[in-house]
């Protein structure tokens, strides 16, 4: 587990009720520094959720430092839905952050990603243990509390009868409200969750990282039903924006390690960040991947997800490629104009349709200088996009496979 520091630790009531749960915070316990652990009821928990504004700031890169990230240990509690939306009204500053001990599973709903983002998505559930994270990467939502879920054996019993009301979904990406992996193997999750899905017989587990916390994984039995995906960059990004996350080169090295453990090994080049020698250093990055792992398939996703005023916040803007930056200055020069194409402040994209092909243009080329069959897919773009490249790409807006797409596990013609 990576050693944290944090100014404070909050212990929810409920976590006391599971001597499981005590103990497994315990063993995390012993990786964390904090200059208060305090136990607290929701009453005292709402009340300082206001007055310590823990869930106040934006994107990691404009307000939140590397020690501030306050943590809160928590239970999932399996409210009935009347009275969880009794507790939310009851407790307004916890219905989010899993801070009322809900939020066990979320649903991706691919036409209101179309709808409200102009992105092309799949239908899907996504699993969450946490919500928060200690990686600090520039770009992230992810503000300055991590809620840490605790009873996860609790967790496991109750996915057979939830997984049931899903039977066509056959992967379920684990965790991007986190990163889960940074926890082990003091947490225990991918223990167990890489157990549970290794006694299913259709169903699949993937994992979402940009760690190199790998070794509690590769003697775990998974029986091919685990699927580890990284989020690749290129040197200067993963250290100066993506910091405290290990860099690109050691990702590579724990793809490497998974895989030769049996794993199927994914890359999702996300977000790609358009920095002066982009080209250079993902020219680079993607030589050394793919000279050491083979991925069933590759995803790729420029920067974007917000507005001019936020990644001035992010970024220094001045190390981006002179052809982003000026159009970020452009940009920011209108005043972040209502939302509209090509430029969509609300939605998932921010650079022009142009500037995004000419990313995807260089990456699929240099992909396939190395692999020439190797499967590539687009994250959340848009159908002018896909109208671009999806021949080429051999996929449809309506038939694709991608990281964690929801049927892009083997046996998937589209992975063969």
């Amino acid at each position: 587990m990576y050693s944290i520091t944090a100014p404070a630790v909050y212990i929810c009531d409920r976590v006391h009720s599971d001597p499981r749960s005590v103990a497994r915070m315990g063993r995390m316990m012993k990786h964390i520094s904090a200059r208060k652990v305090q136990r607290v009821t929701d009453d005292e928990l709402n009340e300082l959720v206001e007055s310590e504004g823990l869930l106040a700031g934006g994107r990691t890169g404009q307000a939140v430092k590397d020690d501030e990230r306050v943590i809160v240990f928590n239970n999932y509690a399996w409210y009935p839905d009347d009275e969880l939306a009794d507790l939310r009204k009851r407790y307004p500053k916890l219905s989010s952050h899993m801070l009322l001990g809900h939020g066990e599973w979320a649903l991706r709903d691919r036409k209101v990603l179309r709808e409200r983002y102009d992105g092309v998505c799949q239908t899907a559930y996504e699993f969450h243990c946490a919500n928060g994270c200690f990686h600090g990467c520039a770009y992230c939502h992810i503000k300055n509390l991590v809620t840490i879920m605790l009873n996860l054996e609790d967790y496991v019993e109750h996915l057979d009868e939830f997984i049931k009301t899903i039977p066509s979904l056959k992967l379920f990406k684990y965790d991007n409200l986190t990163d889960q992996i940074c926890f082990e193997p003091e947490y225990g999750a991918s223990e167990l969750m890489v157990g549970y899905f290794a006694r299913q017989p259709d169903k699949y587990l993937l994992l979402y990282t940009k760690s190199d916390n790998v070794d509690h994984l590769l003697d775990l039995p998974h029986e091919g039903h685990t699927i580890i995906n990284w989020s690749m960059s290129c040197d200067t990004v993963s250290r100066t924006v993506e910091r405290n996350t290990p860099d690109v080169w050691q990702r590579i090295k724990a793809t490497e390690k998974c895989q030769k453990a049996g794993y199927v090994v994914r890359a999702r080049f996300s977000p790609i960040v358009p920095i002066k020698a982009w080209r250079e250093e993902y020219t680079e990055t993607i030589r050394e991947y793919l000279a050491r792992v083979k991925p069933d398939v590759i995803t790729l996703d420029t920067l974007g997800w917000m507005n001019a005023a936020i990644m001035r916040g992010c970024f220094d803007v001045d190390t981006f490629d002179p052809e982003f930056r000026d159009y970020f200055l452009d940009i920011e020069r209108q005043g972040d104009p209502k939302r509209g194409k090509p430029y969509n402040p609300d939605g998932k994209q921010f650079f022009s349709h142009e500037l995004r092909s000419k990313v995807y243009r260089f990456f699929i080329d240099e992909i396939r200088k190395h692999n020439p069959a190797q499967r590539i897919s687009i994250c959340m773009e848009t159908p002018e996009m896909w109208n671009e490249y999806g021949a080429e790409l051999g996929m449809t807006p309506d038939n694709y496979v991608c990281c964690c797409g929801p049927t892009s596990v083997p046996g998937n013609p589209l992975l063969a």
